[in-house]
């Protein structure tokens, strides 16, 4: 059965965080492990489905200072569901983020997405918000070429970062998957994987988002027979998490990841349920840590 807490493996669940609920959940000190064999640093990595973010939501002064405080823990964190026509809303959540953050974000923000004909009815942009004391940017990333199949609703955005002082680099994605046609969709992320792989060089990838993966959209026991569920994929954020303030246990928010980047996964992950308010939104943000060495 699924839980609604966050689950850690299990040989890490002691003394690291608080359970998200709590207080708080603090990442932001990115502290420096010295091991036996080398100095290494945190990164956290987080995907936020902000239902309807678009100037409604904008102007609601304690949504958006709730989004701050949950948005502002991670080092990086890619935003779906934004939907504002004039594109100025990402831009007054980065001054609001970084008037009220000890930290300043700087920002990645995709086209409309739903570029072909028959998806232009359900057009959303891809925020991705950065620590760049911490990530700095190879490429700022671009829309998934998707007008051969026209596989997806909205098409993924990709952009290509880097760890600063370590040799770590690799591509993000970002996905917002029609419900309707999840299966489908998520079927097709191998083509975005592969096609990532040679856009930027790099066969460390990750897409992480709403893939709508799981109840009444997606049979979670069907991964396995997905070409992204070999072994050759981790699925960090697994089928016993659940991603939705609704009563219903579903896993709809997921990160894929693969290449040598799955070596970094350290193993935790969560949900952050440290809202209960559907104003805010109807997903929780999902989360990951990767440990990278220092060159």
């Amino acid at each position: 059965m699924k839980t609604r807490a966050v689950i850690f493996s299990s040989i890490l669940i002691f003394s690291f965080f608080l359970i998200p609920g709590c207080t708080e959940i603090k990442f932001k000190d990115n502290s420096i492990d010295l091991d036996e064999q080398y100095n290494s640093t945190n990164i956290t990595i987080a995907s936020f489905n902000i239902k309807i973010f678009g100037k409604t939501k904008a102007s609601n002064e304690s949504v958006m200072a709730e989004l701050v405080e949950i948005v502002s823990i991670y080092d990086i964190i890619a935003i779906q569901e934004v939907k504002d026509i004039n594109q100025e809303v990402p831009y007054q959540f980065l001054e609001l983020l970084n008037n009220h953050s000890d930290n300043k974000f700087e920002m990645l923000l995709s086209e409309r997405s739903g570029t072909q004909e028959d998806d232009k009815n359900s057009q959303e942009q891809y925020i991705v918000l950065y620590d760049p004391e911490l990530i700095s940017v190879i490429d700022n990333g671009t829309l998934y070429n998707d007008s051969v199949n026209d596989s997806f609703q909205r098409e993924p955005f990709l952009a290509h970062l880097a760890i600063k002082n370590t040799s770590l680099d690799f591509v993000l994605g970002v996905i917002h998957t029609k419900p309707a046609a999840a299966e489908k969709e998520i079927s097709a992320l191998i083509d975005v994987f592969n096609w990532s792989s040679e856009y930027f060089s790099d066969q460390d990838v990750i897409i992480v988002g709403d893939y709508n993966a799981d109840c009444s959209y997606f049979d979670e026991e069907d991964i396995a027979d997905l070409a992204i569920g070999s072994s050759e994929f981790l699925w960090a954020i697994p089928n016993e998490a659940d991603t939705n303030l609704a009563s219903s246990n579903c896993t709809y928010d997921r990160m894929v990841l693969t290449g040598e980047i799955k070596n970094n996964f350290n193993g935790k992950w969560g949900v952050d349920e440290s809202f209960s308010e559907s104003s805010i939104s109807d997903h929780w943000p999902i989360w990951i840590e990767l440990e990278i060495r220092i060159d």
